[in-house]
């Protein structure tokens, strides 16, 4: 379980990275464009599935060791869907 926890983690950590530089490169852009930031807030309802997925990890482990493990894989999927709002965001005008 180690190792596909370490190599999960290597490739949730490239693909963060490649959705920050991304996300960097767009700022960047739009800064010089001089275009106005959105002020619209995406409600998405996955949040509240993220803090339960969470609740039951804790919970969980306390009646199963095995349950120790999703922790990481929880923080690593948490990881994966912050990289992957850097790609499904619209580039900026410019």
């Amino acid at each position: 379980m180690y190792a596909l926890i370490t190599i999960v983690g290597i490739v949730v950590t490239v693909f963060f990275l490649a959705g920050f530089w991304r996300g960097c490169k767009n700022a960047i852009a739009e800064y010089r464009a001089g275009s106005p930031e959105a002020d619209e807030v995406p409600n998405y309802g996955i949040a509240a599935l993220s803090v339960v997925a969470s609740a039951v990890v804790i919970a969980g482990a306390g009646f199963s060791p095995v349950m120790i493990y999703a922790g990481p894989l929880l923080a690593l999927v948490t990881a994966a869907g912050c990289g992957l709002a850097f790609f499904v965001e619209d580039k900026p005008a410019g």
